[in-house]
């Protein structure tokens, strides 16, 4: 499990966002908002995600791992939207820290310096988006909120 024993808040209502959980309902939006940011798409996941021929059928399944996760209490991926939930404006996750540092090959002492219960955040927003103020309103908002209202230990 990511967080420590504690509910796991599931909106978070940013001052001109919201936040919500990753589900096969949004797949359409989040398709939209992938399909105008691939230059982001492939600085955020380093070149692992798939830009150039992904198709909604590809998306729909990761969403489904997105959602399995999230529920499993494993990761937690939300969906960054307008106020209205009608369009996306990108993605924000919360990924197991110590998963992320055995991919990239950290020392076990380095692990070893975080609690099991803590998190790497990362997001991305739309392509069109990226000169808007919005990336930094999102990391003011998601601060908050992990400070806040999150059973995080980091």
């Amino acid at each position: 499990m990511l967080t420590r024993p504690g509910p796991v808040p599931q909106r978070l209502v940013g001052s001109v966002f919201i936040a919500t959980p990753m589900t096969s309902d949004k797949v359409d939006l989040d398709f939209a908002a992938y399909l105008a940011s691939p230059d982001v798409i492939r600085i955020h996941s380093d070149g692992r995600w798939p830009v150039d021929g992904f198709t909604i059928d590809e998306d729909r399944r990761l969403t489904a791992i997105h959602e399995a996760d999230h529920q499993a209490g494993r990761a937690f991926t939300f969906l960054l939207s307008d106020p209205a939930e009608s369009e996306s404006l990108g993605c924000l996750y919360l990924n197991p820290l110590h998963d992320y540092l055995a991919r990239v090959g950290a020392p076990a002492g380095v692990r070893e310096q975080f609690p099991a219960a803590s998190a790497m955040v990362t997001f991305w927003v739309r392509q069109d988006l990226q000169d808007s103020g919005l990336p930094g309103t999102v990391v003011a908002d998601v601060d908050r909120w992990l400070g806040c209202d999150w059973p995080l230990d980091q």
